[in-house]
């Protein structure tokens, strides 16, 4: 069994999973879910996926899997992306720590 985690968390480790780009998450309150885009590096969106429901953020497996889809399909068109992987979550309040950006 996963431990189910919030949106922030969601959300949090949504917008770590696509260095070097850029990627901005918006929450909707209205249904609990969130969505967000990838910009390149001048700015330009190459990438948007909307209403991600609580049924596959709450589950890590279920989020790494939407977030290593929307990975493949920018690596699909040849952008390359840091490596990236789900971390290990046993409590979803306090996530480790992102290493620092030298």
């Amino acid at each position: 069994m996963t431990t189910p985690i919030t949106r922030n968390t969601a959300m949090r480790l949504t917008s770590e999973a696509f260095v070097p780009y850029g990627c901005k998450v918006r929450s909707n309150e209205a249904d609990d879910s969130f969505s967000f885009t990838v910009h390149d590096l001048h700015g330009q969106q190459v990438l948007s996926i909307e209403n991600i429901q609580s049924t596959q953020y709450a589950n890590p497996l279920r989020l790494a899997g939407v977030i290593a889809q929307a990975r493949a399909d920018l690596q699909r068109e040849g952008r390359d992306l840091d490596p990236w992987a789900m971390p290990y979550i046993p409590d979803p309040e306090v996530l480790p720590e992102a290493p620092p950006v030298y």
